[in-house]
């Protein structure tokens, strides 16, 4: 680094920029707010929950504006409290506000006892979040909660980054929070919100903030505006952009992706199903034999309630799977059918398993599960469903058509709640339920008459719901639906249901796998296999039936089996549904040896494959990333001193006397600007038991640098030659690691604070 552009008193004679704001710091904490609460989209719903969180954020970063400017020509020990303070009162009101319009009993105003409430609701989200899996409904539990949560953190940020000046612990903070979810749900990052994160890492490195108090009375010299570096601003900015596009690529897409890491498909227990449909290149998710002729459908979830704008996924009690489901009960008379089902899994990855109705056991799993009675689906406590080798034991109910036109859906006492339907429904949905059920006498029939309208009239269309603007299940998507009759299984499946409840029918929405397609191989014993497709994603709707249960109606034009009961008596017919309705006509025998000696089902790629639990790739990839961007400013802080070492090999002394003030700096010792090269000297020796001869060597080569005419060389008259002042260098900051402690020994290698900026000290250590 050649001389002019140094001075032995402060290194380089960069420009002295002013420091940032009270603006430039309420954006830059709004921009890290963003980033932490970005991932949870892909945990969480879209729902009132990014309303509470822009609410308790954006309160509380307003207040932090105001307050600094109010604040700004106070003392330190005023201006320091002030804000948190200011900012923990204004969240706390804005968070009892949110919280009102969640739950009416709660007061807008933070008194005793609507603390008292909220922290019932933050204990019940806690409940729901440990039963629950991603993506969970957003509730007003859930909303409250991240709004609480969003609200402290932010206060920690404002803390962090701005009254304490600790970029690197502001850059760890959102890091780290933004990884969880994406480790949570084992989908890796999002390629976007990781570039997002190393920008903001970066401006967070670059922009300096003064010390609360130094525009007041008695304002330290030491709160003087500090230099601001472009190299090493722009490498670090450099490095953090090409990191965050070479390692993104490597992990897996999150759940608002399609992959799930692998080529796989993330499973997911909404109706977002379009994004997995479309997909240019399908592959095989699973692969299944069956003791029936014909393969089951799969369902992972169901999905109950309805607001009006999305359905949400059930969260029923769940049990140890090996518990089981409980028996199955029917009113006398209605038959049951009995199947096992053998199925791998090759291309899905998530939470849930894909099981036939009605499951009563499940075999042969790796990792821990859960079962949930209430509608027979199976729900990972630790596990993931990729690369799985499982059977699965039901009991299926066959009522005949005359009994189930005795039932009745309609008169059923299944729970109001899934009869709801939301004010704002369009009276098209209930107009056009009457009109094509009106000739109908049962609930049955009436069902039967919606099936055979949509199956009839209606055209199966990926393309057209995009094109039109009503790619969804919200109640105008669906009116939409039913006036330009085309879209695919959700729209099919909504309209259905909504249909159904407007007849007085309780119903729910599946989410799973059309039964798929046979293949030419065979398993040990000879059985067919059957393929199953990522793009055979599908949803259906069930109604409930008294003394009979959930029966299943397949209304998706050219997809899937309708449902048909008959009579005994009909030639060629069972006394059951089709497939669609998840039974198969034909007897099944079966005995314990079956069950205890599970058929492994060929692998069209391997002889064979075991059964492994989760994959840890997506984790690592996460971590392994999130810490690549945090050990850039380490990485760089080397570069620096390889070039400023080089510089000082070749005698160049304010090179070395540069290098040597980074070293105090980046140990936390102090190496104020004002301080002359001798005086520092002598320090160093007195305080830090530095080698005198080694600090009397580069004192008067840096002073020699700095006042010798020029022209005059290096080593002249007895100055130290490049050899020495390198030899001198690593003599004093051997001495000053040894005597500070092995933290901050650490610290100086990982979180150099020459690049990142000193923590609040006192004066003399600026």
């Amino acid at each position: 680094m050649p001389a002019s552009d140094l001075s032995a008193y402060g290194g380089p004679r960069w420009e002295r920029t002013p420091f940032a704001g009270p603006a430039a710091a309420a954006a830059l904490i709004a921009l890290g707010m963003l980033v932490v609460v970005w991932p949870l989209a892909a945990v969480v719903q879209p729902g009132a929950w990014s309303a509470g969180a822009a609410v308790t954020a954006g309160s509380v970063i307003l207040t932090g504006l105001v307050a600094r400017i109010l604040t700004r020509r106070s003392a330190a020990w005023l201006a320091l409290p002030v804000v948190p303070i200011a900012q923990l009162i204004v969240g706390a009101v804005a968070l009892a506000v949110f919280a009102s319009k969640q739950v009416t009993t709660i007061a807008p105003l933070p008194t005793s006892h609507t603390i008292d409430m909220i922290g019932g609701l933050v204990a019940r989200a806690q409940e729901q979040i440990r039963a629950g899996v991603a993506p969970l409904a957003s509730t007003p539990e859930l909303a409250v909660a991240v709004a609480l949560v969003t609200g402290l953190l932010a206060v920690v940020l404002d803390l962090v980054l701005v009254a304490l000046r600790a970029p690197l612990g502001a850059a760890v903070l959102i890091a780290a929070l933004g990884a969880v979810p994406s480790i949570v749900v084992h989908g890796g990052s999002n390629p976007v919100w990781f570039l997002a994160l190393a920008v903001t890492i970066l401006l967070f490195l670059h922009v300096r903030f003064a010390p609360p108090g130094s525009a007041g009375p008695g304002a330290h010299p030491a709160a003087a505006p500090v230099r601001t570096r472009p190299f090493t601003t722009v490498v670090v900015g450099a490095l953090a952009a090409v990191a965050a596009l070479v390692v993104s690529p490597l992990l897996p897409l999150s759940a608002a992706g399609i992959d799930a890491g692998g080529g796989t498909t993330a499973l997911s227990a909404t109706l977002d199903l379009g994004q997995d449909l479309r997909r240019p290149a399908p592959t095989t998710a699973l692969t299944l034999i069956t003791d029936d002729g014909t393969a089951p459908y799969l369902r992972i979830a169901t999905l109950s309630a309805f607001d009006g704008r999305q359905w949400q996924p059930d969260r029923p009690p769940t049990v140890p799977l090996a518990q089981g489901f409980g028996a199955v009960t029917a009113a006398d008379g209605v038959a049951e059918h009995r199947a096992h089902t053998t199925i791998r899994t090759t291309g899905i990855s998530g939470s849930w398993l894909p099981v036939p109705y009605q499951a009563t056991a499940v075999h042969g799993v790796a990792g821990a599960w859960t079962a949930a009675p209430d509608n027979r689906t199976v729900v990972a406590a630790n596990a993931d469903a990729a690369d799985q080798n499982y059977t699965i034991d039901t009991t299926e109910l066959v009522p005949t058509l005359a009994q189930i036109r005795a039932s009745t859906a309609s008169g059923s006492d299944a729970p109001e709640s899934l009869r709801a339907l939301p004010k704002n429904l369009p009276p098209v949905i209930a107009e056009d339920a009457a009109t094509v059920t009106g000739g109908a006498t049962t609930d049955y029939d009436r069902l039967i008459a919606l099936q055979t309208w949509f199956r009839a009239g209606f055209r199966y269309s990926l393309n057209t719901p995009v094109q039109d603007g009503f790619d969804g299940t919200n109640v105008q998507a669906i009116a939409t639906f039913l006036d330009v009759r085309e879209g695919y299984c959700v729209h099919f499946a909504g309209a259905f249901a909504l249909m159904a409840r407007s007849l007085g029918m309780p119903t729910r929405i599946v989410v799973g796998y059309l039964p798929g397609t046979s293949t030419d191989r065979r398993s040990d014993d000879g059985r067919v296999v059957f393929e199953v497709g990522t793009d055979e994603l599908h949803s259906w709707p069930e109604v409930y039936f008294a003394g009979i249960g959930w029966v299943p109606f397949e209304p998706t034009a050219t997809r899937g089996v309708p449902t048909v009961f008959t009579d005994p008596t009909d030639s060629g017919a069972g006394s059951g549904p089709t497939p669609a309705a998840g039974a198969t006509p034909l007897p099944t025998s079966s005995s314990a040896a079956k069950d205890k000696n599970r058929p492994d089902i060929p692998d069209a790629g391997a002889a064979g494959s075991s059964a492994r639990g989760l994959d840890p790739a997506p984790v690592l990839w996460t971590v392994a990333g999130v810490v690549i961007v945090l050990l850039i400013p380490a990485a760089v802080r080397r570069l620096l001193s390889v070039r400023r070492m080089s510089s000082a090999r070749k005698g160049d002394a304010l090179a070395a006397w540069a290098e040597l003030r980074a070293i105090l700096q980046d140990l936390g010792l102090p190496a104020p600007v004002s301080e002359s090269p001798r005086s520092r000297g002598a320090r160093l020796v007195r305080e830090r038991g530095a080698d005198p001869a080694a600090v009397e060597a580069l004192v008067r080569a840096v002073e020699r640098a700095s006042y010798a005419r020029p022209g005059e060389a290096a080593g002249s008259r007895g100055e130290a030659t490049g050899t020495e002042l390198v030899r001198a260098l690593g003599s004093i900051s051997a001495e000053l690691r040894r005597r500070v402690s092995l933290r901050d020994r650490i610290a100086a290698v990982v979180a150099p604070r020459s690049l990142l900026g000193a923590r609040l000290m006192p004066a003399s250590a600026s």
